[in-house]
C-alpha cells in the first residue's frame, strides 16, 4: 500500500499568540535509531554497546540526544507552526537519558513573539511517557514566513 506523505500544517504568524500550546507524541523506534546511526555515524559505545552502557550504570544503550533535536525539527516544520517555519535555534537540556522503545511527548508553549522579525520563541518539554520523567527541556526560536 502506498501512503501519501504527511502534509505540513499551515499556521500563519498572526494566528499565533503568546501562551499558545501544542504537543505531539514521538517514539524512539528501532527505525529512528538505525536511521540516525546511518545518517550521522555516531557509534560511541554509550550509544551502541549495551554492555558498555550497563557498565556505566544505565539501563541500556543511551539514545543520542540529537534524536530529540530531530523531533523538534519535525514538530516545528510539520506541526507547529508548520510549513511557513524556519528553525533558527534550539537549546535542549537533557535531564534524563532516553532508551530504545521510549515514548516521548513534546509540549511547546509560545513564550514570546517578536513581530518585527516574525519570530516566535517556544519553551519545550519532552516528557518521557515510558519512564514517567522529564527527559529534556529547552527553547527554540522559529521564524514564521509569509506566503
Amino acid at each position: 500500500m502506498n501512503t501519501a506523505p504527511e502534509q505540513p500544517r499551515d499556521l500563519d504568524y498572526e494566528a499565533i499568540v503568546e501562551g499558545m500550546e501544542a504537543g505531539r507524541e514521538y517514539a524512539i523506534t528501532p527505525a529512528v535509531y538505525e536511521n540516525f546511526l546511518a545518517a550521522f555515524d555516531d557509534h560511541s559505545p554509550i550509544h551502541v554497546d549495551e554492555a558498555h552502557a550497563r557498565a556505566r550504570g544505565f539501563a541500556g544503550k543511551v539514545m543520542h540526544g540529537a534524536i530529540l533535536n530531530g523531533f523538534v525539527s519535525h514538530f516545528v516544520g510539520m506541526h507547529f507552526p508548520g510549513r511557513r517555519s524556519l528553525l533558527l535555534s534550539v537549546d535542549l537540556r537533557y535531564a534524563k537519558p532516553s532508551f530504545l522503545g521510549d515514548r516521548l511527548n513534546l509540549k511547546a508553549r509560545v513564550s514570546q513573539k517578536v513581530d518585527a522579525q516574525r519570530v516566535i520563541v517556544l519553551h519545550l518539554a519532552f516528557h518521557n511517557l515510558t519512564q514517567g520523567v522529564i527527559a529534556a527541556t529547552g527553547r527554540a526560536q522559529v521564524a514564521v514566513g509569509r506566503d
